[in-house]
């Protein structure tokens, strides 16, 4: 399981993330913060209402208090956003192939 690394958390933060600990717990938080890190449908603030989190740099302290990993970059994406942008920039017209991520399309089991 992720761990709670208290020595990350400011001062000034403590008090607020012992109350966030306490009211969800451990298994809870580091849940949200998954959920954050691996899906593109998790944002900042679905994490912050779960939680009940009132300020953004609150948010922050949290995610940067619990150690926990981060998913590897998809490389074939980045690789289709960068030459999708390159082409925007360039003024070319982009290809059909390179309009949507590769998990935009259906898969048949």
């Amino acid at each position: 399981m992720s761990a709670y690394r208290p020595d990350r958390v400011r001062d000034d933060y403590t008090a607020d993330i012992q109350a966030i600990r306490d009211r969800h717990g451990d298994d809870v938080i580091v849940d949200w913060i998954e959920h954050y890190y691996a899906s593109d449908d998790v944002d900042r603030d679905d994490v912050m209402e779960a939680l009940g989190i009132d300020h953004v740099g609150t948010f922050y302290e949290l995610v940067r208090a619990y150690d926990v990993d981060r998913p590897e970059p998809d490389q074939v994406e980045e690789a289709r956003q960068l030459e999708m942008m390159r082409l925007l920039l360039d003024g070319e017209e982009v290809p059909e192939n390179l309009r949507k991520p590769a998990s935009w399309s259906r898969t048949i089991n």
